[in-house]
């Protein structure tokens, strides 16, 4: 019946330098699939399915991303701006960063316990009751990034920098720092480290 919509699959294809914010992203569930050098500038990925896929060198402004489904999917040298992943599918939501930058972006109560930050600027990100648990911000600029009623527990902030986590406010359980690093949990306090 026309009740059931049925989705295109597309299967282990490849997309190079696509403009999407000038032509139609076809909505559909994409499984294994490589996209390059595209842009999705105000993009609408809604609906949509990204199952193993990989973002590489692409442009992200404020695509729309009402009930997108991202399921293990790497972003590897992309531009992240305004992102609202918090309105993304959470069933299944696994994201990995690596080299990227995200700006004014949020994760809003996603739970995030099985991706991966690594080597990225995140700056202004809101993880506000997010789950963090087991999260490791490898050589990572938290600047401005909110942390609030957020679990923290075994998250690895061993070698983040510009990160303020307030602990009162947060959930800090067997949280790794660095001697180096120890002040972002005592910006509130006006204390002079030396």
């Amino acid at each position: 019946s026309s009740f059931f919509y049925h989705m295109k699959l597309i299967i282990d294809s490849t997309f190079d330098k696509v403009n999407y914010s000038n032509e139609l992203f076809e909505t559909g569930e994409y499984d294994t699939c490589v996209f390059n050098f595209c842009n999705f500038s105000r993009t609408t990925l809604s609906k949509s399915v990204f199952i193993n896929c990989e973002f590489i060198n692409c442009n992200f402004e404020s695509p729309i991303l009402s009930n997108t489904s991202f399921k293990e999917v790497f972003f590897q040298e992309c531009t992240l701006l305004g992102m609202q992943f918090e309105y993304c599918n959470d069933f299944l939501f696994e994201v990995s960063f690596e080299s990227c930058v995200l700006q004014v972006c949020s994760f809003f109560k996603m739970n995030l316990k099985n991706s991966k930050f690594s080597n990225s600027k995140i700056i202004d990100v809101d993880f506000s009751s997010c789950n963090l648990t087991s999260v490791k911000f490898d050589s990572c600029d938290l600047s401005k990034s909110i942390f609030e009623n957020t679990n923290l527990e075994k998250t690895d902030f061993t070698t983040a920098i510009h990160f303020s986590i307030h602990p009162e406010n947060n959930k800090l359980v067997k949280t790794k720092f660095s001697n180096d690093n120890l002040s972002g949990l005592l910006n509130k306090y006006d204390l002079d480290i030396k």
